[in-house]
């Protein structure tokens, strides 16, 4: 019996642990793919040419071999499966683990594959479809990628093809497959706007290789059904941006996120169209005080404050959305400054004026495109300068500063008793800008998650500012797209 209660014990801790360790556990959270397949014998069986070519060298001739009114081709089998795994094999076993029958010993037989693709993102992708032998890629009518030949399963990347795709919106997409005889094969990726527009080099603190591989098979973007509008959990959708694409709505509220890690999340999301086009995700609120200066953990770790929340009432939040979510553009409101504070005509970096009537700061790109959950991004980043902070539209007449150093950026340390996530530092001794200049003694900070009377937010003048702006904690909000 302690046999019995040891190894019981033993498998509950293993399984516990195993699903620490599981990068994203609620598969059963998700919303299914949805492949539709249709097989077909293809050249009486036997390799004939009598009615169509045994390789075809056009579209016309690749349409003659799924067309059942020719003799010589038959529909075998169709049906319907929920995984990606019928865009990548290499080898009859595989389809043959999808319950996928191929005839003829693997030779002479087609496959055609349809679904609905919902892209992420808005802008230009690239897929790469190879395959034994020929091949094509069909999105809403139009050819992406063909290949009317006889070939071996080529490296991804060796042939590709674009198309300029919707965020949110509904795609439908055929991909066909010709095996003659021989090996076989068929393989489909693709590359998202965000990954094609990968930097070679760039001043952010992670090389390129750390966010994406070459291809991807981004099984979010194939998943329709349900609809994705964030609804209810079961609606789960990638991101506030995808709502918006998907409903074009102008409302704020709470909606339901699929996190990585955690899941279907409600997370408040700020939609309206004013705010640089909407589709932005609360990751933090604070209330003006002392719960997040740079010290605290809430910065680096992947914990949460207040998580249920979902509001823009005064109060201290830290939400998953900070831990989990990859995003490339940061925004901050706070909502006890005015957007004419100062006489401010601009209202920070977007004139909000007559909507949220606060003032605002804008980065997009904080990472220079390459998406990072801001856990990972505070982490890592150390005193990264983006430029003179006066030239940095969120600063305006609402923060104070000092004619030296000048530094706007992310998690400035230099001086530790002025160390801020996300803003400035200042100081009036001559010596020129940041890096230059002298940062031993300076007098003004600024910013989000301060160091500096260890406000979460606001600004705090020491001595010679030569610029006004307020001098106290202040509320803040932050969200990310």
């Amino acid at each position: 019996m302690k046999k019995i209660i040891f190894l019981g014990l033993f498998l509950y801790g293993f399984m516990a642990q195993a699903q620490i360790l599981t990068p994203f556990q609620p598969i059963q959270k998700q919303p299914k793919v949805q492949l539709d397949y249709w097989l077909y014998s293809t050249n009486a069986g036997n390799g004939s040419s009598s009615q169509y070519p045994i390789i075809p060298t056009s579209l016309a001739e690749m349409n003659s071999l799924f067309n059942t009114s020719n003799s010589h081709s038959t529909l075998i089998q169709s049906g319907r499966v929920n995984t990606t795994k019928i865009l990548d094999w290499t080898s009859v076993s595989e389809l043959t683990a999808l319950g996928i029958n191929v005839p003829n010993s693997g030779n002479y037989f087609a496959l055609k594959i349809e679904g609905t693709f919902i892209p992420i993102e808005t802008g230009v992708y690239t897929f790469t479809f190879v395959s034994d032998d020929a091949n094509d890629l069909i999105i809403e009518g139009t050819t992406v990628v063909s290949t009317y030949s006889g070939q071996p399963v080529a490296a991804l990347g060796t042939r590709t093809g674009t198309i300029s795709l919707i965020a949110g919106r509904a795609y439908s997409f055929i991909a066909r497959m010709q095996q003659a005889a021989g090996g076989l094969g068929f393989r489909l990726y693709w590359r998202s706007p965000i990954q094609n527009a990968t930097p070679t080099s760039f001043t952010s603190v992670h090389p390129v290789n750390t966010f994406f591989p070459a291809w991807t098979q981004n099984v979010q973007e194939l998943m329709s059904n349900p609809v994705m509008d964030g609804t209810t959990a079961a609606r789960a959708a990638p991101s506030a941006q995808f709502i918006k694409n998907l409903t074009n709505t102008n409302t704020d509220g709470v909606y339901w996120i699929n996190l990585p890690i955690v899941g279907p999340t409600q997370i408040f999301c700020l939609m309206n169209s004013a705010v640089n086009g909407g589709g932005w995700m609360m990751i933090m609120k604070a209330t003006a005080g002392n719960t997040f200066p740079y010290s605290s953990n809430y910065w680096t770790s992947d914990n949460t404050l207040n998580p249920s929340d979902n509001t823009r009432n005064n109060a201290n939040a830290k939400f998953n959305t900070m831990n989990y979510f990859a995003g490339k553009d940061l925004l901050a409101l706070w909502p006890d400054i005015p957007p004419n504070f100062g006489s401010s005509t601009t209202g920070g970096s977007i004139n909000l004026s007559g909507t949220y009537d606060h003032w605002s700061w804008l980065q997009n790109n904080f990472n220079n495109g390459i998406r990072i959950t801001p856990i990972n991004f505070f982490n890592s980043a150390s005193n990264l300068f983006f430029g003179d902070a006066v030239n940095f539209a969120g600063k305006g007449t609402a923060f104070p500063g000092q004619t030296q150093v000048r530094f706007y950026g992310f998690n400035y340390t230099v001086n530790s008793n002025v160390s801020v996530r996300w803003g400035f530092a200042w100081n009036e001794n001559a010596a020129g800008l940041y890096p230059n200049g002298d940062q031993t003694t300076n007098d003004v900070s600024g910013g989000i998650g301060m160091a500096s009377q260890s406000y979460s937010a606001g600004a705090h003048i020491g001595c010679c500012n030569d610029s006004p702006g307020i001098n106290r904690s202040a509320r803040v909000e932050l969200y990310i797209r």
